[in-house]
């Protein structure tokens, strides 16, 4: 929750500093959009339904990773737009790592209610579960810690989402440079016509 807001907040700074219209976002024209509504569903619909635990690998492991593939292919068919590419690239890692572990690895620290930096037992889900030495590109998991008061772990992948959400910003808001109204540019020269002279000169007529 704390990456989303942190992440908006970046990309509206972003806006401000560059000065760009984020009236142009509206203008996007984005592909697949029911892509990423299927996904994002299935995901909330895991996260609230309570999955029975011997089916956890099974039933909701492959709903889990149906997510990511409608999800995937909606970053896929929008690929023209500049910052869907490190969104995708972003989206697969953490694909990549829950898919080798049947579940994202996450490192076990949190905040108490004071405000303090505890261990924080995790609770396997159908989408985190403790990390472990055994696991598979481990380093892509939940490991980057956010400093107090942010109670929250970060993956590989959520930074690179993060990034891509603030590229996809800035690039969407910028105002298209109409043709020939560049400062700077050469201006056309015009070579002067050569105006060809003819000899006024008398001609004599043979008698």
């Amino acid at each position: 929750m704390w990456l989303l807001v942190l992440t908006v907040v970046a990309a509206a700074i972003i806006v401000l500093v560059t000065r760009g219209d984020p009236r142009r976002l509206a203008s996007l024209k984005i592909s697949g959009v029911w892509l990423l509504f299927v996904g994002l569903f299935i995901q909330i619909g895991i996260e609230f339904v309570d999955v029975p635990k011997d089916q956890m690998e099974t039933l909701g492991y492959g709903l889990l990773m149906a997510s990511y593939v409608f999800i995937l292919a909606f970053c896929f068919v929008n690929l023209s737009t500049r910052g869907f590419g490190l969104i995708a690239v972003g989206i697969a890692l953490n694909a990549l790592v829950i898919g080798l572990n049947q579940g994202m690895p996450t490192a076990a620290i949190g905040n108490d209610a004071a405000g303090n930096r505890v261990e924080k037992p995790i609770e396997q889900s159908v989408k985190h579960r403790p990390e472990s030495g055994s696991d598979l590109l481990g380093f892509l998991g939940d490991k980057i810690i956010l400093p107090v008061p942010f109670d929250e772990v970060l993956s590989a992948g959520d930074v690179v989402i993060a990034v891509g959400i603030c590229e996809l910003t800035y690039f969407g808001t910028r105002r298209r440079r109409r043709r020939g109204s560049g400062r700077g540019q050469p201006r056309a020269t015009t070579k002067p016509r050569s105006s060809s002279t003819r000899s006024r000169a008398p001609t004599t007529r043979p008698s």
